[in-house]
């Protein structure tokens, strides 16, 4: 590939290609994504590497893999790539914007409940809007990852990034009627601690948190037990209502069960305040509009939402329990 006068446009495209080529892993998903055969994706690779000189890519007949060459090239092209894509899709007509794929990266109890049952709506409101949902319970970094939005906790403040909250989250300690039937109701925080409890393990740093529970304007710690600790919300709450001890669960979570009678509140005075779920994105000056408009429409469902409505009924609720 030789520079000439039309060497910029050749590898504008070829840069692009690139970097979808690492978002999505393999030719044939990156082909998919840029609406072209794995074969023109594999020649636009190639003519690049002959260009630069070094090798992007290693590849064998199962998988392919970024060289040292090739993220170090992503990590400096993948932002203004994007910014060209904004700037395009911004100077677009209406119905060009409104088309192309978000990709998205999810927690997974949380999206089953609040979020997928209203993508049939996205779906007829944007019919030419492709989502590329991938559910994982991390934190992922949107730019060297590719996602466009993510849904998910935000534990520290971060100027590149916006966030839209979706839900605050309060958790409530609950039981199943069976344990507390064999096990006895505890009426006091050291009665807490003479029971069996069922606690969230973080698979990003493998640790267990401290139970920082407040009673009005003073808080508690309280060091659960790690008797049975697992890594994923659903987990914690199919085996409190299984009867295995006592969890702190989050109200969304929590709600559903109390309200079909499998776990009750325990000690309705404490709860526990972390960091809202929220929808999030790279702060950038021209949003893509089919990513504005999965991200509005997710902010306005999931609000107006019965997984919400329920969570606040049952903090509401908490109040009134008797002590």
């Amino acid at each position: 590939m030789k520079p000439d006068g039309n060497s910029s446009i050749d590898l504008l495209k070829a840069l692009r290609t690139f970097a979808q080529t690492v978002e999505s892993t393999n030719f044939s998903t990156a082909g998919r994504e840029l609406g072209v055969t794995p074969g023109a994706v594999s020649k636009q690779i190639g003519m690049l590497e002959s260009f630069l000189g070094c090798r992007l890519f290693q590849r064998t007949t199962r998988r392919l893999s970024v060289t040292d060459e090739g993220r170090r090239l992503y990590a400096m092209v993948r932002e203004p790539a994007r910014q060209i894509d904004d700037a395009i899709a911004a100077l677009s007509s209406d119905e060009t914007q409104l088309a192309g794929t978000v990709k998205v990266s999810l927690p997974m109890a949380f999206s089953r409940a609040a979020i997928l049952p209203t993508l049939q709506g996205f779906a007829e409101r944007y019919p030419r809007i492709a989502l590329d949902l991938r559910f994982e319970n991390r934190a992922v970094d949107l730019i060297s990852e590719g996602y466009d939005c993510a849904i998910g906790q935000m534990h520290d403040g971060d100027s590149s990034l916006v966030a839209r909250t979706l839900l605050p989250l309060t958790l409530v300690l609950c039981a199943a009627p069976q344990y507390l039937a064999r096990a006895g109701t505890p009426e006091s925080i050291d009665d807490l601690a003479r029971h069996r409890h069922v606690v969230f393990r973080s698979p990003r740093t493998g640790r267990v948190a401290s139970w920082k529970l407040r009673m009005r304007n003073k808080e508690i710690v309280f060091e659960p037990s790690e008797q049975l600790a697992v890594t994923d919300a659903e987990a914690v709450t199919e085996l409190a209502v299984a009867g295995c001890g006592i969890a702190l669960l989050g109200a969304h979570h929590a709600a559903p069960a109390i309200a079909a009678g499998t776990l009750r509140l325990v000690l309705p005075q404490y709860a526990a305040q972390r960091s809202p779920i929220c929808i999030y994105y790279a702060a950038r000056k021209h949003l893509p509009p089919r990513v504005a408009a999965f991200v509005e429409y997710v902010v306005e469902e999931v609000r107006k939402g019965p997984l919400v409505k329920a969570s606040k009924d049952l903090l509401q609720r908490r109040l009134h329990s008797p002590r």
